[in-house]
């Protein structure tokens, strides 16, 4: 899906001198040398591939940011205004386009968002078997666990998640699992990216609505979301709990300890059976280790 909304020149530099299978983030910025996030290490982009040189790198112009964001938006910006006001765009392959520029208030809400400066291109990677080593601690014979995965940004939590529910299929884990994938990044838009045989997506919705929804509609067994936030996000954990669904969910944090000073993590504190800690490294989805209940590590190194 790239080489429909990325200049030409700089797709082909990508993709014959970088290669995207490594690459986890594209950052242009008005004036600024485009940056590649290569196995987790900064570098910038030149005529040659990748060098540590900023003088060499090529410079993101404005024209190359607005032509970016027309592409991803199928030639109509206000058409995606909805996702613009959210700050980010989904392509069709799960990659993220996050956005920033002037923000429009109108009413004191976010009317849209103008004057593009900078975007960040997300690169999802489908990593099979990154949960594998975990699994037998948060699927046990007497069935799933309530799981919450903890990890700074961009380590690797949806890789997590998506691979733990391609897992359950490939065992024949015949779980109704229901994926409210509220950023398209989990499934990818469409559904694109493999998350096994027994998943239902409702994506772009947000989590209240959709854990209501969802449950009402589909049955599920399992629910799967990703990066909760806000009050109304743990209510709707609280909600599903409630309903005896099972929740699979990840959330910002550092460590166990950081998640516990949370402001809001009271409310599903007596929620969840495991907990699952990324490490901050150059390489996403190092597992730090897996606590119980009780926040007692029972696996890690």
């Amino acid at each position: 899906m790239l080489n429909k909304v990325l200049d030409e020149k700089i797709f082909k530099l990508l993709s014959f001198k970088v290669g995207f299978l490594k690459i986890n983030e594209i950052r242009l910025r008005e004036g600024k040398p485009i940056v590649v996030i290569f196995e987790g290490q900064a570098n910038f982009l030149s005529e040659t591939g990748l060098t540590s040189s900023a003088d060499r790198g090529i410079i993101a112009s404005k024209r190359m940011i607005e032509d970016i964001i027309f592409k991803a938006s199928e030639f109509s910006v206000y058409s995606v205004n909805e996702e613009l006001k959210q700050g980010y765009l989904v392509l069709d392959g799960g990659e993220r386009i996050g956005i920033c520029g002037t923000v429009v208030i109108e009413n004191s809400k976010i009317k849209t968002l103008t004057n593009f400066t900078s975007i960040n291109i997300r690169i999802p990677h489908e990593v099979k078997n990154c949960s594998l080593r975990v699994f037998d601690f948060l699927y046990e014979k007497k069935g799933l666990k309530n799981i919450l995965i903890i990890s700074p940004p961009g380590q690797g939590k949806t890789t997590f998640i998506r691979d733990f529910v391609y897992q359950l299929s490939v065992r024949n884990l015949a779980y109704n699992v229901l994926i409210i994938d509220e950023r398209g990044e989990i499934a990818g838009k469409g559904n694109k990216l493999q998350i096994g045989k027994f998943c239902d997506v409702l994506s772009f919705s947000d989590k209240q609505n959709g854990f209501l929804q969802g449950i009402r509609a589909m049955n599920p067994h399992l629910i799967v979301t990703d990066e909760l936030g806000d009050d109304n996000d743990f209510e709707a954990v609280r909600y599903a709990s409630n309903c005896g669904v099972n929740i699979l969910a990840t959330i910002h944090a550092d460590s166990v300890y950081q998640l516990k000073r949370k402001q809001n993590f009271s409310k599903i504190e007596n929620i969840f059976d495991r907990y699952v800690v990324l490490k901050k490294t150059e390489k996403p989805g190092v597992i730090e280790g897996v606590y119980n209940e009780k926040f007692e590590k029972i696996y890690g190194g």
